[in-house]
């Protein structure tokens, strides 16, 4: 390979290797678990495997911005299943309550199965209004 052609693919190479840029973590409030109330009408717990997975944080980014929507109406709880042992009896009661193992992340309203998977927002909605018209 000639000189011409290495420095040619020395060029490629750095200009196509990932570059990282410096973020300060500070900048990020990272999404904790819940803990609910007891007070709310309506309690949703999220079926989580561990705290700040990928399926977690989208999970509560999603809840979070619906429950807005109801204010003290609605209560969060997160069940983490690799977390104390506390939460996983509760992911244990869950599961023996549903029939079945649950999935991560399984979304309960109100301790039944609302959805296997992080619904639409919509749909998420759809849902709390219809436990709520259901207990005026």
């Amino acid at each position: 390979m000639s000189e011409q052609n290495h420095q040619i693919k020395d060029e490629i190479t750095t200009t196509m290797a990932c570059e990282t840029s410096e973020v300060d973590d500070a900048l990020y409030d990272p999404v904790e678990p819940r803990i609910a109330g007891g007070k709310a009408p309506v309690l949703i717990e999220i079926i989580c495997e561990r705290v700040h997975c990928v399926l977690y944080d989208y999970a509560i980014n999603t809840v979070d911005m619906i429950v807005d929507i109801f204010g003290d109406k609605v209560d969060i709880q997160t069940v983490i299943r690799q977390g104390d042992r506390k939460n996983a009896q509760r992911f244990l009661d869950l599961c023996e309550r549903a029939g079945k193992m649950l999935t991560v992340p399984t979304i309960l309203i109100n301790g039944e199965v609302a959805f296997t998977s992080v619904p639409h927002p919509n749909e998420l909605e759809k849902a709390i209004e219809a436990i709520l018209e259901k207990k005026k």
